[in-house]
């Protein structure tokens, strides 16, 4: 496992330090929330864009066909 360094103001580390937390373990959960959060921004950024507008005519057919099906 690496280890790295975490610098955080003095009256921070010594807040998180009266309050009994785990500052290894949070830094991981705050990694792992952040690559997930880039994750999903790069797989957003890939979906095609939904600048086509659909027409109400078009839109109101849709739903009658559907609602056809039933």
């Amino acid at each position: 496992m690496a280890r790295l360094n975490v610098y955080l103001p003095d009256d921070l580390a010594a807040d998180a330090r009266a309050e009994g937390l785990n500052i290894s373990a949070l830094t991981q959960q705050a990694i792992i929330n952040s690559l997930a959060r880039h994750a999903m921004s790069r797989w957003l950024e890939q979906l095609p864009d939904p600048s086509k507008r659909v027409a109400q005519a078009d839109l109101l057919a849709a739903l009658d066909a559907v609602r056809g099906e039933r």
